[in-house]
């Protein structure tokens, strides 16, 4: 949060917002909304983006190599384990590992996806 007053304009930070923490839910605890304004208020200029989305991802970066008055960070709203029914949004899954059968039944699902998009394009 510093890295504005030590004139660091050519750093990026990319915050990870998916809700989460590793036995709850974020929100429970100290509040973080509105996260994007509090780094604002620290001097840093801001871009929200879908995290799942590369198209958005990539501006971002180029958005922030190209930002040089100050540092810039990146929020990306994700959701945690996105993709796997089981798993999405489930804090259960933020640090833990997954039995063999779990593996296989989100493997199994993200084929899928992926498959389907393949018959889409």
């Amino acid at each position: 949060m510093t890295a504005p007053r030590h004139c660091l304009a050519h750093l990026t930070a990319i915050v990870d917002q998916n809700g989460l923490k590793a036995m709850d839910e974020s929100t429970c605890g100290k509040a973080l909304e509105p996260l994007s304004k509090r780094w604002a208020a620290f001097g840093w200029a801001v871009k929200e983006i879908d995290g799942h989305d590369m198209g958005q991802i990539c501006r971002a970066l180029d958005w922030a190599e190209r930002h040089t008055e100050a540092p810039a960070v990146i929020v990306a709203h994700t959701a945690k384990g996105k993709g796997v029914s089981f798993m999405e949004g489930n804090y259960a899954f933020h640090n833990a590992a997954i039995t063999p059968e779990q593996y296989a039944a989100a493997l199994a699902e993200l084929e899928a996806r992926l498959q389907a998009l393949g018959e889409v394009a």
